[in-house]
């Protein structure tokens, strides 16, 4: 793949109130993927934005570093929850139920999967191709449409551990707008869904 410049995208929810910028965006820096699994799909469900996944309910996911993330305005409205207890970490804009992206619910690993939905902008080459569509199995409709991997997921995952290394190694951990800088703690409490709220999803 031929290096692609860096690009700043800007990022917004459906109705503008949340607003934010990556910075430096390029396929080199990133993971590109696709994924089906059940709680990426209970996740739009507990948001009602069926039209943030396709028609086999896969997510668009780009995966970055969080210190590329800057918001620029709304970020009161910048909420998270979680499908069990110690679930992921699923951030959204409360004023329209946009999905903007996942982390894990503690600082430390500064790893973001920021929903395409959430890029309000053509993204271009930005982006790069799909490398991966991860977790295939919990694929609903006609799964024989969806097109074949350019990668392994575990070629995806090698390679995104490896960049969360380097992230880690130059100090993206202590740079996040998701969690405090002294504490490490998130922004504000996590709405936690419970087992029957769950089972609703499913």
């Amino acid at each position: 793949m031929s290096r692609i410049p860096p690009r700043d995208l800007q990022l917004q929810c459906r109705c503008g109130t949340v607003r934010a910028i990556a910075h430096g965006v390029t396929p080199q820096m990133g993971n590109h993927c696709v994924c089906y699994c059940d709680d990426c799909q209970a996740f739009a469900k507990a948001l009602g934005r069926a039209d943030v996944v396709d028609a086999n309910g896969g997510t668009d996911i780009f995966q970055l570093s969080q210190a590329r993330l800057e918001f620029t305005q709304g970020l009161d409205r910048v909420e998270w929850l979680q499908l069990a207890p110690k679930g992921t970490a699923r951030w959204y804009a409360s004023c329209c139920n946009t999905p903007i992206g996942n982390t894990l619910p503690r600082r430390g690993v500064p790893f973001v999967g920021l929903i395409r939905a959430f890029v309000r902008e053509p993204a271009g080459d930005a982006l790069g191709p799909i490398r991966a569509r991860v977790y295939r199995k919990f694929a609903v409709g006609d799964v024989a449409a969806i097109p074949p991997n350019n990668q392994s997921q575990w070629t995806m995952i090698l390679r995104l551990a490896a960049l969360i290394i380097s992230w880690q190694l130059r100090g993206d951990h202590k740079r996040s707008p998701f969690f405090d800088a002294a504490s490490g703690a998130p922004l504000k409490p996590s709405r936690v869904l419970t087992e029957s709220e769950r089972a609703a999803l499913r």
